[in-house]
């Protein structure tokens, strides 16, 4: 199932643009003068891979969650603790973890692709930062150049990173029932749904912008089940290729957000507008399309989610013009309480060919 976690970090005054100078009582911050968090804002970690566009971020580490089994389903709800409060900061959906050591060689090549070297210059320009070096560049530079593939240990996609205009303050005991979030930079708590919910809910109404529309819709999508197996990245693919394979394969991420707008953000049969029951569903089932038709839009459709279990299991299909074909494995007091048939709103030319194949090797006739 989807993991969905409350990741303390570091607390940074310049909007997460640059390193800022705050001290830190523990961890690497305190060590070293600075976190490599205090990025997680700046336009530097934009990277781009044709027309899709990703976020990289830093947070210290999770120990031993399973990340590879939630590539691409995870959720990290970021928190800062300072002035003796607690806020959320940012939120990243559908994101894959990169800090195990298979990552290694990914994570360095993203920091040749964006150029993160230079940032060094950024840290280097904080007093504690130098204090912490023993006021020597060179000391410094050599831990940089040893350390610096760890900023990138996170992506998700862009469209599903959130970092908040203003922190938003927490009311731990509204939202846990405990008087206090976890607070340490190298741990984690897992959350339950109903506890992102709270979360989600914290966020005041002025905020609640597209983003905040996006990953609710997400969260209440996402997957009930670990990735199988062979799903599993080995880090030998690019990790953009594989967060792109695996949230579509899942009917989430952009292949979702296609359908949003091919459908207009409401079930291609019945209308409903409803985000938390829409599904994103193949025609052409995942297994038996080719790696182009696994991510083409035209092998989609939206539908709502007891439309979607019949159409994945071949009891209802739907001919070139949209009709409904209904499966003599549903009778008649099925589709009466189902209110079947009904045909789509409409069907593009380019479903035709796909809804053939649906009708021909999934439909039970």
């Amino acid at each position: 199932m989807a993991l969905f976690i409350q990741k303390p970090i570091f607390w940074n005054t310049s909007h997460y643009l640059t390193p800022s100078g705050a001290l830190a009582t523990s961890g690497y911050p305190k060590a070293k003068g600075y976190g490599y968090e205090e990025w997680n804002n700046s336009p530097r970690m934009l990277l781009t891979d044709g027309q899709q566009r990703y976020r990289v971020f830093h947070t210290e580490g999770l120990g031993v969650a399973p990340l590879d089994e939630n590539a691409g389903q995870t959720f990290i709800f970021m928190t800062v603790s300072h002035a003796g409060i607690q806020q959320l900061v940012g939120i990243a959906g559908n994101a894959i973890g990169l800090s195990l050591d298979h990552y290694r060689p990914q994570r360095e090549k993203i920091v040749q692709k964006l150029s993160l070297h230079d940032l060094w210059k950024d840290a280097w320009a904080i007093p504690n930062v130098q204090k912490q070096h023993q006021n020597s560049q060179r000391q410094f530079l050599k831990d940089w150049e040893r350390d610096l593939h760890w900023i990138p240990n996170w992506m998700c996609p862009d469209d599903f990173y959130w970092w908040l205009e203003e922190p938003v303050t927490l009311d731990s005991r509204a939202i846990t029932g405990k008087g206090k979030l976890l607070g340490m930079f190298g741990s984690y708590t897992a959350l339950d749904l109903p506890t992102v919910g709270r979360l989600l809910d914290a966020i005041p109404v002025r905020q609640r912008k597209e983003k905040w529309t996006r990953l609710t819709d997400a969260i209440q999508c996402a997957p009930t089940r670990t990735l199988a197996t062979e799903d599993m990245s080995d880090g030998s693919e690019p990790i953009t290729t594989v967060l792109t394979r695996v949230n579509a394969r899942r009917g989430q991420g952009q292949f979702r957000e296609d359908l949003m707008q091919v459908w207009g953000g409401a079930c291609a049969v019945t209308g409903m507008e409803c985000r938390e029951v829409l599904r994103a569903s193949h025609v052409k089932p995942w297994a038996a399309s080719t790696s182009k038709q696994r991510l083409d839009i035209h092998n989609g459709l939206l539908l709502s989610a007891n439309l979607d279990a019949l159409f994945d299991k071949g009891l209802i299909t739907f001919d070139e013009s949209g009709q409904m074909q209904i499966s003599p494995r549903l009778d008649a007091k099925h589709r009466e309480a189902l209110g079947l048939p009904k045909p789509l709103r409409f069907a593009h030319k380019e479903l035709a060919a796909y809804l053939k194949y649906h009708r021909d090797k999934v439909f039970q006739h």
